[in-house]
């Protein structure tokens, strides 16, 4: 019996000892939209810029750096379908930053849906106005 014991302990441990660590997955996603207003001394032509943009880490790795993600996609659009790495997940639309207080920081991950921390910010610079929406995510993957 007490042998059976340490052999039944014993493979439970090989088999423990050999399963990987789950890894560490990092997400950040940001969109932006900027109004510059200011020419200086020189003409110059007044205008917005819309910004979206990702990166993807695995254990500090990273591997996807924001490819499909635009202004469009990321702030009312269709969100971005994200395979890197052997994780499949979907980043849902954060907002529009001039029209809502708060992003929506949420990931679909399979089944799961992982809600991030979110941040937005003002921009006031001179002759630059504007708002940032940031996300991050963090799971084990």
């Amino acid at each position: 019996m007490l042998t059976n014991t340490i052999s039944i302990l014993t493979v439970a441990a090989a088999l423990f000892s050999t399963q990987v660590a789950a890894r560490s997955c990092h997400l950040e996603t940001t969109v932006s939209h900027r109004q510059n207003s200011a020419c200086g001394y020189g003409g110059c032509i007044p205008g917005d810029t819309f910004i979206g943009s990702g990166v993807f880490k695995i254990d500090g790795d990273i591997k996807w750096d924001g490819d499909g993600a635009s202004y469009d996609n990321l702030s009312n659009g269709k969100g971005v379908d994200v395979d890197a790495g052997g994780v499949k997940f979907h980043i849902d639309p954060l907002g529009i930053p001039d029209a809502q207080k708060d992003p929506n920081c949420k990931v679909h991950i399979g089944d799961y849906t992982n809600i991030g921390k979110g941040k937005a910010k003002n921009i006031g610079l001179p002759g630059v106005v504007g708002k940032d929406f940031d996300c991050t995510h963090d799971w084990n993957c």
